[in-house]
């Protein structure tokens, strides 16, 4: 028994292909533009250390990611939160007053990600309101710099390096990758019908 040409199978129903993969692609827009549009705000800061001087630059760049992992997530401890809150004009009702819902939504509200090889750590916060993701962010940087010190002492030094960078359009949800994951989904299921046929003759 020869082997199908499943290349060939699934150009013959190609049109099928097509319309599923671009359902696929159509219901993860619309599921996206079903969220709340969120813009970004960015802010830079750089981590440094005074006390490396016994250390070869591997084991002090790898101390220093470490220490700006450790700091990423006091960020997401309630008590930065709380700090934070307190000191910027933020909409407070924007956050729900259940414990685990508001710990859920400042995770969802504040991103970090860490430049490898480097003590720089991005600060990316997302509202609706462009001028509400500047203003945590800011605050956010600002924070860090004022705690640092509470948890790792005056060796280990915070410092804002950038003025925040607003986004121009929406950043979340991100409509081109759920579009192109609906897409790949729709496009596998639909070759997965179109081979299990052959394997299976109705």
């Amino acid at each position: 028994m020869s082997t199908p040409n499943y290349f060939r199978l699934l150009t013959r129903s190609w049109r099928l292909v097509f319309l599923v993969t671009f359902m696929g692609a159509l219901l993860a827009l619309a599921f996206s533009f079903a969220q709340p549009l969120r813009y970004s705000s960015t802010e830079r800061v750089l981590i440094t250390q005074s006390n490396i001087g016994g250390m070869d630059p591997y084991t002090a760049i790898k101390s220093t990611e470490r220490i700006a992992q450790n700091l990423s997530e006091i960020i997401y401890t309630s008590s930065f939160f709380n700090s934070v809150m307190s000191k910027a004009q933020i909409d407070p009702s924007y956050f729900p007053a259940d414990e685990i819902s508001k710990r859920k939504k400042w995770r969802d509200t504040v991103e970090t990600s860490i430049v490898p090889g480097t003590g720089v750590v991005s600060i990316i916060a997302y509202h609706p309101n462009v001028g509400q993701a500047t203003e945590i962010a800011v605050r956010v940087a600002e924070e860090l710099v004022a705690v640092t010190p509470n948890y790792f002492g005056t060796a280990v030094r915070v410092q804002i390096i950038d003025d925040p960078l607003p986004s121009r359009f929406f950043a979340k949800p991100d409509v081109v990758r759920n579009a192109l994951i609906g897409a790949l989904v729709g496009f596998l299921l639909a070759s997965a019908w179109v081979l299990g046929r052959v394997k299976n003759p109705v």
